[in-house]
C-alpha cells in the first residue's frame, strides 16, 4: 500500500526544533560560562590582596604517597604573612611518610605529622582523619588539600585565604583542581578531558549563582567554627566520600560561599584524567550525589540534551529533503549556528585547564548526554565500595 505524504510541513518543524534547541543550549550554556569568566576577571582585579588571619593547612594522605615530598615542599614555601601551619594527617601509621615528613620538620617548626588510629571500623577513614587535623589545627581557618596534589604558585594560600577577613560573611572558599590535560594518552582523552573540565563549570558556576553544593578536595577551604556547628561529618560518616560534595552541600551557602578562579589558586592533580582514576572518580561521584542535599539545577542537562537535539533535528531535516537546496540552506545554517554555541564551551574548557578542543568539540558536547546515560547504566552492574563495612 503506497501512502501519498507531504514531507514539506514535518522538514520545517525539523529545522525550527533545530533553531529552537540551540537557543536553548545556549542560554543553558551561557548561564554557566559568563559568571566564570566574569569572576575569573574579578580575581584577577584583586591579585594584591590578601588574607588577615593565619591558616592551617590539613594535607591528607594514604600509602600512596609519591607525592607527598614535592607537596610538602610547594606548601612550605608559601608565601603568606599572616603565617600559617601545615599539618599532614596519614591514614594509619606509616613510616614512608613518616621518612617523607620528619626530615622536614627539623627545618620547618609550622610542620606536623599525626594519623588515624589504627582498627578504626564503621567509619570513613578520610573523614576521621580530615577531623583530626581541624581538631589539632591552631588557627581559625582549615585549608585542605591531598597528597597526590601539585601547588606550583607561592601566591596559592594567600589567593584561598584573602577572602576570609575580619567582618567578611565567608566561611567557605571553593577552589579548583585540574589535570594535566596532555598527560593522558589513552583512548577516550579528548571526552575525559572535557568531562572534566565541563563539570568544574558546571559546580563553581553553580557557586558564583548563589547555589553552592561542591568542592574538590585537593583545593578547599573553611571556617572551623562552621565545620563544628555542623558536627562535621557526623551526618555521612558511613560513606567512604562525601567529604567534598555531601558536606559542602551542608554547609555552603550562597551568603557564605566564595569561588577562587585565579591562576595562582589552581591546584594540579597529575593523573587524574587516566582511565582508571577518572572511572573511580566518575563512580564515587554518581554514588555521592543521591546525598546530596542542595541538588543542581536542571537546566544544564536540558542544555545537553538541547544540543543533541539541534543536531539530530537539522541531520534529519536533511535527509528528508536531499534534494531540496532550500532546506539544506537551512539545514547548513542550523548547523553553522550549532558549532558557534559549541565555541561558547571553548575558552571556558582551556580555562579549567582542558585540551584545547576545536573541530571535535561540537560532537563532544553533542554525544556527552548519551555517555552519561550510557555510564550510569552500566554503573548499576558494577558496586564498588562505597560504604565504610565494604
Amino acid at each position: 500500500m503506497y501512502f501519498d505524504f507531504n514531507i514539506a510541513p514535518v522538514v520545517a518543524i525539523l529545522l525550527i526544533a533545530s533553531v529552537v534547541c540551540s537557543v536553548i543550549a545556549l542560554a543553558a550554556f551561557l548561564r554557566k560560562i559568563l559568571p566564570m569568566h566574569s569572576a575569573r576577571r574579578a580575581c584577577k582585579r584583586a591579585d594584591s590582596e590578601t588574607g588577615s588571619f593565619p591558616a592551617s593547612i590539613i594535607v591528607y594522605t594514604s600509602d600512596r604517597c609519591e607525592n607527598l615530598d614535592t607537596l610538602l615542599q610547594q606548601l612550605l614555601a608559601q608565601q603568606y604573612a599572616p603565617g600559617f601551619e601545615v599539618i599532614v594527617i596519614n591514614e594509619g601509621d606509616s613510616l614512608h611518610v613518616r621518612d617523607i615528613v620528619e626530615p622536614l620538620q627539623t627545618v620547618h617548626g609550622n610542620l606536623y605529622l599525626t594519623h588515624t588510629p589504627e582498627g578504626a571500623r564503621n567509619l570513613s577513614r578520610k573523614k576521621l582523619a580530615i577531623t583530626l587535623g581541624i581538631k589539632a589545627a591552631r588557627h581559625p581557618v582549615a585549608v585542605l588539600t591531598a597528597a597526590g596534589a601539585e601547588i606550583r604558585s607561592e601566591l596559592w594560600l594567600q589567593h584561598m585565604m584573602r577572602h576570609f577577613d575580619a567582618g567578611s560573611a565567608t566561611e567557605v572558599v571553593l577552589g579548583t583542581a585540574t589535570p594535566d590535560p596532555y598527560e593522558d594518552d589513552c583512548a577516550g582523552k579528548r571526552t575525559r578531558s572535557f568531562d572534566t573540565a565541563a563539570n568544574t563549570v558546571v559546580w563553581t558556576a553553580d557557586a558564583l549563582n548563589g547555589h553552592p553544593w561542591r568542592g574538590t578536595e585537593f583545593n578547599l577551604a573553611y571556617t572551623r567554627d562552621i565545620f563544628f556547628r555542623n558536627k562535621g561529618f557526623s551526618r555521612h560518616l558511613n560513606l567512604r566520600n562525601g567529604d567534598d560534595d555531601v558536606f559542602i552541600s551542608e554547609i555552603a551557602r550562597g551568603y557564605n560561599t566564595t569561588v577562587e578562579l585565579s591562576p595562582e589558586s589552581v591546584v594540579v592533580v597529575p593523573q587524574a584524567n587516566s582511565p582508571r582514576n577518572a572511572r573511580e572518580r566518575r563512580n564515587a561521584r554518581r554514588f555521592t550525589a543521591r546525598f546530596v542535599r542542595r541538588r543542581p539545577s536542571f537546566i544544564t542537562p536540558a542544555g545537553w540534551w538541547a544540543y543533541l537535539g539541534a543536531l539530530l533535528t537539522a541531520c534529519a531535516a536533511a535527509v528528508l529533503a536531499p534534494y531540496n537546496w532550500f532546506v539544506l540552506l537551512c539545514a547548513a545554517a542550523a548547523l553553522a549556528v550549532w558549532f558557534a554555541v559549541a565555541m561558547v564551551w571553548r575558552n571556558a574548557i582551556t580555562a579549567m585547564n582542558g585540551r584545547s578542543l576545536l573541530l571535535t568539540l561540537p560532537f563532544i558536547i553533542a554525544s556527552r548526554p548519551v555517555r552519561s546515560s550510557w555510564r550510569r547504566f552500566i554503573s548499576l552492574f558494577r558496586h564498588g565500595k562505597r560504604y565504610t563495612w565494604e
